[in-house]
């Protein structure tokens, strides 16, 4: 399994009203919640990878600063449970913003593991 398809297998169950993007946000017509994960780059390419990713949550208009937080905090602990399979992830503190129409969001760091 790719990193990218383990965060995934991760964040799927747990944002089932969010619609999942990767590489960008692209925004779209509906007012949706949308979990965009992002490479970053990571180390050398060796035996033992690590890429690396961000995760940012972006709550719907209206929607109150705790959801995308809870959503984060959620991510998180699935991710300290799951950790020993063929892909270990790590989760860093989530970062708040917002987006110029007013949005919550919350992104943060996951360090990923391979071989």
């Amino acid at each position: 399994m790719m990193p990218a398809d383990a965060i995934k297998s991760v964040i799927t169950p747990l944002l089932k009203d969010w619609l999942i993007q990767y590489g960008r946000w692209t925004d779209g017509k509906e007012p949706k919640r949308y979990a965009v994960v992002r490479p970053v780059g990571g180390g050398l390419a060796t035996l033992v990878r690590r890429p690396q990713f961000t995760l940012l949550l972006i709550g719907a208009k209206g929607d109150a600063q705790t959801v995308p937080s809870m959503a984060a905090d959620s991510i998180i602990e699935a991710m300290r449970k799951t950790n020993g399979g063929l892909v270990c992830m790590r989760a860093g503190e989530p970062v708040y913003s917002n987006t110029n129409d007013g949005r919550h969001t919350y992104e943060f760091s996951i360090s990923t593991i391979t071989n």
